[in-house]
């Protein structure tokens, strides 16, 4: 195979991966619920290979099982692995700010902070993927500055996980402008230079999410185990 080859197979692994990645956060395809290789290949205008190939990365990052008699299932969301992930990003996101602030570009987030100000009095806030998408594209980019790609490969992980859950926050509106305050907290401290303050507004955040997603998985039951 050529490199270009290479590189055009790729392209199209990261493609299926992407365009499955977001059925499963989005609930496009529910938990519980089954894959279809084939039709995502036909969705796709791909051969097999690229999806089985992106259907393996989803298996590692424990959003889907691949049975041999029953296909690829969407995996619930697990009550303890969340809490674990919680306890984790408690551990790592301190030290992803310490490494990245030096590093941070002000308009990054100024511009950051506009796009939550706009949507914290919005009741419509979560009508698009706007607030799934933010919520990653604002946690990987401390992860990214930070500059450990073993660490940003993790909180990758994590941060997809979360998706999953933060999906369901219809049915807890207040804790959707919730999230965007403490976001907005956690800027303003970076801004400022504090880099106490802003550790204890992640802290803050990150345990005021773990009871928010405990509240939503008591109202999704089926989506959920224990």
């Amino acid at each position: 195979m050529s490199e270009a080859d290479g590189t055009m197979a790729e392209s199209k692994r990261d493609q299926a991966y992407n365009y499955l990645r977001e059925q499963i956060v989005l609930c496009t395809i529910k938990p519980g619920e089954a894959l279809d290789e084939k039709r995502a290949a036909a969705e796709l205008g791909f051969s097999r290979m690229p999806v089985r190939e992106a259907v393996n990365k989803l298996a590692e990052e424990h959003l889907v099982s691949i049975f041999p008699s029953r296909g690829v299932i969407v995996n619930q969301i697990s009550l303890a692995d969340f809490q674990e992930m919680l306890d984790v990003r408690l551990l790592i996101e301190p030290y992803l700010l310490h490494l990245a602030m030096p590093r941070v570009e002000r308009c990054d987030l100024e511009e950051f902070r506009d796009a939550m100000i706009s949507r914290i009095d919005n009741p419509e806030v979560e009508a698009d993927s706007f607030g799934h998408d933010f919520d990653y594209t604002f946690h990987m980019y401390f992860a990214r500055k930070a500059g450990s790609r073993y660490l940003t490969s993790l909180m990758s992980t994590l941060m997809t996980q979360s998706q999953r859950i933060r999906f369901f926050s219809a049915v807890a509106p207040e804790r959707i402008t919730e999230s965007y305050r403490e976001h907005v907290a956690i800027i303003d401290a970076v801004l400022a230079g504090d880099e106490a303050a802003a550790v204890e507004a992640i802290r803050t955040h990150l345990n005021n999410t773990r009871e928010g997603y405990l509240r939503i998985s008591r109202a999704q039951e089926s989506f959920f185990r224990a």
